[in-house]
């Protein structure tokens, strides 16, 4: 796909944004900007409402950690070009196109402040690519990448023209795949996200800020920048959103190194529908550049299915 039509999906994706949010608010009631007043910010409804309540008394507990990014498994995805340069047995003949992908992510609070979410957070989100029907190659894990992450979260007490200001958030964040010399892959950076919420619907944008590590001497030296050019790829900007439609949750993220002359990016879908109380049934479609971080600069699409543990 290209990055003109990423464009369109992302133009596309802000008109459903603007009448869904028209929709939402049919009551022409005259509100202040930005509201801070505690008892007027509470009856600002937010689809995130359920899911705050949980987390202040998962935070509470002492025993417990709890979900920081959605948690999924995908026994079924294919994907247009596997990349085999991790692993000696696999190659373009034998690769399958078809593997599974899960994600498992959980946080852990440091720092609490008192009667509230906000606080300081250790997090850790792992992201495997399983070879798991490949039996030529003894079903190998194609790939999997880590991500620990400390940040600060602030839970906020304001809205801002009627949709609720859920929380800021600032951290810094290492990434990289667990391999060595010329197949290891990793980066760090400082980050910034922000999340706005009304009943039904959500938005984030995020940027980042890339710190920066010496060029290697030789491809095989072990200090130095695994891959110099992962922003030009991956960018410095996300901007996500969601929305609740009957009983199917949208969410879809657009990544970009807002760049007009060498435009890049990716664009992931995700669409729920609810299995049980706990668990969802997961559609996720992925077109662009990132889709792992051995593939950071290699265009992917992929399409998956299988069952998240409920995060909205």
């Amino acid at each position: 796909m290209k990055m003109i039509s990423l464009w369109s999906f992302a133009a596309v994706m802000c008109c459903v944004t603007f009448v869904t949010a028209s929709q939402t608010k049919n009551k022409p009631v005259k509100q202040p900007i930005i509201v801070t007043e505690k008892k007027a910010v509470s009856e600002t409804k937010s689809i995130f409402d359920k899911r705050a309540e949980s987390s202040k008394k998962v935070v509470s507990n002492a025993f417990a950690i709890s979900q920081h990014r959605r948690n999924y498994i995908l026994p079924v995805t294919y994907v247009s070009r596997p990349n085999t340069v991790v692993i000696d047995l696999l190659n373009s003949d034998n690769v399958d196109p078809i593997e599974a992908k899960y994600q498992i992510s959980v946080k852990l609070p440091l720092y609490i402040e008192q009667d509230s979410a906000s606080g300081l957070y250790l997090g850790f989100t792992a992201k495997s690519y399983w070879q798991v029907y490949n039996s030529d190659t003894s079903k190998p894990f194609r790939a999997t990448d880590y991500e620990p992450e400390i940040y600060y979260t602030w839970d906020n007490e304001l809205s801002i023209l009627g949709f609720k200001f859920n929380q800021l958030q600032v951290g810094f964040n290492h990434q990289s795949n667990g391999r060595s010399n010329e197949l290891s892959r990793s980066w760090n950076r400082l980050y910034a996200s922000a999340l706005f919420s009304d009943d039904s619907s959500f938005y984030y944008v995020k940027t980042w800020y890339r710190i920066p590590e010496d060029e290697k001497e030789t491809p095989q030296s072990i200090d130095g920048d695994d891959n110099p050019d992962i922003t030009r790829y991956l960018g410095n900007f996300e901007f996500g959103y969601g929305i609740n439609w009957n009983q199917f949750n949208i969410v879809t993220s657009l990544r970009n190194n807002l760049k007009t002359s060498d435009n890049k990016g990716s664009i992931e879908l995700n669409i729920t529908y609810p299995l049980t109380d706990n668990y969802d049934v997961l559609l996720q479609y992925f077109n662009g550049y990132g889709d792992s971080l051995i593939d950071y600069n290699r265009h992917q699409q992929r399409i998956g299915l299988g069952i998240q543990l409920k995060f909205l």
